[in-house]
């Protein structure tokens, strides 16, 4: 028996001593529908797992909270879909803050989808807003407010409340006023944005420099709902226009 057993082992020893090197060069994969996977009733399980999870999204969404006058729509550098989300943000922050604000600005980018005419839903906001960035205030001098408002015009504009911007179609800023006033260098003003843009994203760099920040918890989406529906409560269909607020100028 002991012969035997030293044998298979040296016989072993040899014929893996002898096996060919492989490696690995490539992995191929492709997606399998889970319709069919049939072992053990898992597809029926998932299907209705899925469709549970559908209904009760659309169970949330569904409900109406207001009216649209017309269709918001987005564009650059200023549409009627931007000016709504900055103002309802300026609104929304004081009414949050109990504080003087005297710009509000949220990026274009930020708004995945425009809003149709007619009623507005949870489900429409969620689309509009689909992330969890949340309220920030912060303050900048005067000259940071102007190099903030070149970066904006190099981005072809956001969606800004409470000031108005002069740049050239090139993305040149020309000029830019804060309520109606020229920007004062030593002047501090009160900001109103998301804490994404709080932290210098989307070629803001300049949001990232501000002092005396407060973070909420409470989001641009829940802000935006919550403007909406107070609109609502008062029989005030959701409405906005291109104003001028960011203008193409020749130089």
């Amino acid at each position: 028996m002991g012969t035997r057993f030293i044998t298979l082992i040296l016989a072993l020893s040899i014929l893996l001593s002898c096996r060919e090197k492989r490696e690995i060069k490539t992995i191929e994969g492709r997606c399998i529908a889970v319709t069919t996977i049939e072992q053990n009733g898992v597809a029926e399980q998932v299907r209705k797992l899925i469709e549970n999870g559908n209904a009760a999204v659309d169970s949330v969404k569904a409900p109406i909270i207001g009216e649209c006058a017309k269709r918001l729509t987005l564009f650059s550098p200023e549409s009627p879909l931007m000016n709504f989300a900055a103002d309802a943000l300026m609104k929304m922050a004081k009414r949050h803050s109990k504080e003087r604000i005297d710009i509000a600005i949220t990026n274009k980018g930020g708004l995945r989808s425009e809003i149709n005419e007619g009623t507005i839903t949870f489900g429409d906001i969620y689309n509009v807003f689909p992330f969890e960035n949340t309220l920030v205030l912060l303050t900048l001098d005067g000259k940071q407010l102007w190099k903030l408002f070149e970066e904006i015009a190099k981005e072809d504009g956001e969606a800004i409340s409470g000031a108005k911007i002069e740049m050239t179609q090139n993305g040149k800023l020309i000029n830019a006023t804060v309520a109606g006033k020229p920007i004062v260098p030593t002047k501090r003003y009160r900001i109103a944005t998301s804490d994404y843009l709080s932290q210098g994203n989307d070629g803001l760099s300049t949001l990232a420099t501000g002092i005396d920040k407060i973070e909420y918890s409470v989001t641009i989406r829940d802000l935006m709902i919550e403007y909406v529906e107070s609109l609502d409560k008062q029989e005030v269909a959701v409405d906005a226009d291109c104003d001028g607020r960011i203008k193409i100028v020749t130089e």
